[in-house]
């Protein structure tokens, strides 16, 4: 089966900045610098970033962004973190913030032309910084949690609202991990804005039989219907604590305003205005044991040294291993080649350390590709581009399937293709009603097209071929009917009016169902059998909750209510 290579974003990113942004004069010794302020703008993640250098004869005195249109919570992040390292080194060959790469050498290009543009010696400020002499530290708290993403912020939050003392620690330099480059929509049934609605997903055993036939009925049945049964009681905790969740179009599902970025930059401030502490570029290694449970984690801190953090609970909220490609195809071999649109941090050390500390583990080979990824850039098209009105077509302009089947259907349907990719083809409409999609548009992964025309010669295909395709589509969903694939799509809205956008797509590696066995109170099973005391477990980290195959949809309300499971249970337990 022929597989894409990917060329690497951070690549493509590098060597995009050096047709942007201003060219400086160049020339001139470190001393003759001339003082002033100095500006230059080079291509983020989403646009151009504008910084502001200012310095004097020798040094480099203030480094400021002064415009930007990066994502919330990770371009942000590196807006605010980059200025400060530079200055602090005196140098642009600082590491970039983990997490955040193509605002990082956006920026460090920009102070690098400004340098040019103040007859800089370059060379002085191209030295790498002298590491930092390693410290050890100890901390004492009620509970650690090891993973900054949904679900360890939502642990956090609620157990610290629970009156426990938490800190959280982070391997990479931003919070957010695979939750901040999700959609951010997450399933809900039952819940009274629904029901007065008369719309979405409203029956609570009919959205428990949908998961478990989604999961190929290897999902753990009790997880399930713990989860589904409390996913209207997460609209309400978000609140409670301040967000104002809404819901999609059709009601089968509800967000938060900002949506994943929104999300997580929201759950990590309430989390510190509610007295947590976050360590970041922090990297739990161990699981402290006494007298058979749980007692804190060993991680390695920032500048390498030893921190030994004493806890009475310690959870696991460090997410999947959808970024650790070795261990995918070591447990999957036929995924070799595929790329993975995974944070860099998503390694399966939480599934690694609680396996040391005798924690059961459970359906490891049960791997997701998710269908729509746009393969050199490794960026997941999101399920609300298809469940919108959005279509997939092959190389011939055709219709292959339904759109809006399960992941792993619709993905062996793209790879029974002649070169196993396809085109996603979605209008304006569907662009204007998701903030998420605009941004692909933004970051140029979609391409836009004027007229039928202009999308068939993208696609590679006659105009008139394409246009009966459509014009098939359109009076299908005219009809709310669809003969060919009995698609399960809503019928909101056809692709009759542009303009048009499309991308290729081909599946790509996105969730890892397996992990660590937990209960229904998010305690961590042993090997034996028995809850090991003072551990628990939340998120991708665990397995049994999605089976074979995730739900669209299905991740973030796994984070939230064992999230919040996790941080009530674990609080209880201190006490």
């Amino acid at each position: 089966m022929k597989k894409f290579a990917a060329l690497s974003l951070a690549l493509l990113l590098m060597l995009s900045l050096v047709a942007c942004g201003q060219t400086g004069d160049g020339g001139g010794a470190t001393a003759g610098m001339t003082p002033g302020k100095y500006t230059a703008e080079y291509r983020g993640y989403k646009d151009l970033v504008k910084v502001e250098t200012e310095v004097d004869a020798e040094r480099i005195v203030a480094v400021r962004v002064v415009d930007h249109k990066e994502t919330l919570g990770m371009g942000s992040k590196a807006v605010e973190i980059m200025p400060e390292r530079i200055v602090a080194a005196q140098s642009v060959a600082v590491d970039a913030v983990s997490g955040a790469t193509a605002t990082s050498m956006a920026i460090l290009a920009a102070v690098r032309d400004a340098l040019e543009q103040a007859g800089a010696d370059l060379d002085q400020f191209m030295v790498e910084p002298e590491p930092p002499t390693p410290q050890d530290a100890t901390y004492d708290t009620d509970i650690v949690i090891i993973g900054g993403g949904a679900a360890g912020l939502s642990a956090g939050l609620e157990a610290a609202r629970e009156g426990a003392e938490v800190i959280l620690v982070e391997k990479m330099d931003i919070v957010g991990g695979n939750t901040i480059r999700s959609s951010g929509a997450f399933n809900v049934a039952g819940h009274p804005i629904q029901l007065e609605a008369g719309k979405g997903r409203l029956d609570i055993e009919e959205f428990i039989e949908f998961t478990m036939t989604g999961g190929h009925n290897l999902n753990d049945p009790e997880l399930v219907r713990y989860m589904i049964e409390n996913s209207a009681g997460v609209v309400d905790w978000l609140k409670e604590v301040g967000f104002k969740p809404e819901t999609g179009e059709t009601y089968t599902s509800f967000h938060v305003e900002g949506y994943a970025p929104g999300l997580v930059v929201g759950l990590e401030e309430r989390f510190l205005a509610q007295g947590g502490k976050i360590l970041l570029g922090t990297k739990a290694t161990e699981i402290i044991m006494k007298d058979g449970a749980a007692a804190g984690v060993i991680c390695e801190g920032p500048d390498g040294g030893k921190v030994t953090i004493n806890a009475d609970a310690v959870i696991i909220a460090s997410g999947g291993f959808g970024a650790n490609l070795d261990m995918i195809v070591e447990l999957d071999p036929s995924l070799k080649g595929f790329v993975t649109n995974n944070s860099p941090g998503a390694t399966g050390d939480g599934i690694l350390m609680a396996q040391a500390v005798g924690a059961a583990v459970r359906d490891m080979n049960e791997i997701q590709i998710h269908p729509t990824v746009h393969v050199p850039t490794a960026t997941l098209i999101t399920e609300g581009c298809r469940n919108s009105g959005g279509i997939l077509v092959n190389t011939s302009g055709k219709r292959f399937t339904d759109e809006c089947n399960y992941r792993d259907v619709v993905s062996a349907a793209i790879l029974e293709q002649d070169q196993q990719f396809a085109y996603l083809i979605i209008n304006q409409e569907i662009v204007d009603g998701n903030p998420n999609i605009q941004g692909y548009y933004e970051i140029g992964v979609l391409q836009k097209f004027d007229t039928i025309a202009e999308l068939a010669e993208f696609i590679g295909v006659e105009e008139a071929v394409l246009q009966e395709t459509l014009d098939t589509w359109n009076s299908y969903v005219a009809q709310k009917h669809d003969p060919e694939f009995n698609s399960r799509f809503t019928w909101i809205r056809d692709l009759s009016q542009g303009p048009w956008y499309s991308v290729q797509i081909s599946p790509g590696i996105h969730h890892t169902m397996g992990g660590i066995v937990i209960n229904t109170k998010a305690e961590v099973i042993s090997t034996e059998g028995s809850p090991i005391p003072g551990l628990y477990a939340c998120g991708e980290v665990t397995g049994g909750v999605h089976g074979g195959n995730r739900v669209g949809g299905n991740a973030i309300l796994d984070c939230l209510v064992f999230g919040t499971t996790a941080g009530r249970e674990a609080a209880a337990y201190v006490k």
